[in-house]
């Protein structure tokens, strides 16, 4: 989390969890119970505090917390203790229960985990403003991906226009979020399986050892092979061979086209590209840029089924040990 991402929730989550215990009760016992049960849950997901977010909430907390690792991190235990010293042993039970549900992800969350070309291909059809107006909510660093994927003209516009969003009429926001909604649900197709539920099963399966997950995708193809396809696409995506060393890229590259590579990166990050290309010979890697520019703009299906084909080649290699995925990416 960066300085300039934090909400007025996130700097006190922060604050009472470095004063500690003792000195926050105080501060918290007038606190409404649905106030602090969201800064609760704000310091439940703290998770590791880097000490440059220290400093940027609490200056005065640094000039004396001077010791070699100064990394603090805030768990679960630590928001119960807090919580006992500050209110009854009933109210910190319910509040810990609150903190326990399953997190229910806004829909700005939930467009966020997706692919920059998933995303795209949920809103290139959208006007210019609207697709501004969904940028701005999600992730910029994955918003920056999308933007550079649409065409050059557009480009400009959204840009444009995301410059002069102030304030949302709420209802136009409601009306947003409805829709994305709607088309995120009906993209689960027949299993059946909501987008929420989705996210944890992927979750989930890239947490496992390979020895485990395969067998599980395998009775999952079984059972419910649209339900497999979907998984499997969410588990390993075109921007996961970031992850791939130099070794890894020069082998992938005997093995796949270059049709299929020239119209995959024209969907894919400039980083990505030019790790493909800081792989190649000068020569080839010419060869394939102008073979980029001439192709001209692609339709987006083009764009993912070059993709899909090349990370089935990569998923094989990997399952052959010819090449080593990261461990986030073993699946």
């Amino acid at each position: 989390m960066r300085t300039d991402e934090l909400t007025g929730e996130d700097k006190a989550a922060i604050l009472l969890y470095c004063v500690g215990p003792e000195a926050a009760t105080p501060i918290i016992q007038d606190l409404d119970h649905e106030t602090l049960a969201r800064i609760s849950r704000k310091m439940s997901e703290l998770g590791r505090i880097e000490p440059d977010l220290l400093k940027a909430v609490l200056e005065e907390y640094l000039s004396i917390h001077d010791s070699d690792d100064p990394l603090l991190y805030s768990s679960h235990k630590d928001v119960r203790a807090l919580l006992q010293y500050a209110v009854s042993q009933e109210k910190a039970n319910a509040i810990i229960d609150y903190i326990d549900k399953p997190r229910q992800f806004t829909i700005w969350e939930k467009l966020s985990r997706l692919s920059p070309t998933m995303i795209l291909s949920y809103i290139e059809a959208e006007h210019p403003q609207t697709i501004a107006l969904i940028l701005g909510k999600i992730d910029t660093g994955v918003a920056s991906q999308v933007i550079s994927r649409l065409p050059e003209d557009v480009q400009m516009s959204v840009l444009m226009r995301m410059s002069k969003i102030e304030t949302l009429p709420s209802d136009l926001v409601r009306d947003i979020e409805e829709t994305l909604e709607k088309e995120l649900a009906e993209a689960t197709g027949s299993s059946g399986m909501s987008f929420d539920g989705m996210v944890s099963l992927v979750e989930i399966l890239k947490t496992l050892d390979k020895d485990v997950s395969r067998p599980l995708l395998e009775r999952i193809e079984q059972q419910d092979s649209e339900l497999y396809s979907q998984v499997d696409k969410l588990l390993l995506i075109f921007e996961d061979l970031l992850a791939l060393s130099s070794k890894d890229i020069q082998t992938l590259l005997k093995h796949i086209s270059s049709d299929d590579l020239v119209k995959a990166l024209k969907g894919a990050p400039d980083e990505l590209a030019e790790n493909f290309f800081g792989n190649m010979s000068k020569r080839a890697a010419e060869i394939m840029r102008e073979d980029m520019q001439v192709m001209g703009p692609l339709k987006l299906v083009d764009v993912e089924e070059a993709q899909q084909r090349i990370l089935q080649v990569v998923r094989k290699l990997d399952d052959d040990g010819t090449i080593t995925l990261s461990a986030d990416d073993m699946v």
